[in-house]
């Protein structure tokens, strides 16, 4: 069995940025507040989806449980 090594010493130095002073770096801004805003409320609808699909695989379970 072969271990490939967890961290891979070859690489281009172009792969990484250059370093930025933090008084220089400016945080890239949305394009607007409400395209902001559009995306949390997604996020958050998605997030809350999830949520339910296991709180209902959850509740299946125990009632699959109690059954037998």
């Amino acid at each position: 069995m072969s271990h490939e090594p967890l961290v891979n010493d070859t690489h281009d130095d172009d792969d990484f940025l250059e370093a930025v002073n933090d008084d220089d770096y400016v945080r890239p801004r949305a394009s607007n507040r409400a395209d902001t805003l559009r995306a949390r409320r997604r996020v958050e609808a998605l997030l809350e989806e999830r949520r339910l699909k296991r709180a209902i695989e959850d509740d299946w379970m125990m009632l699959d449980e109690e059954e037998e």
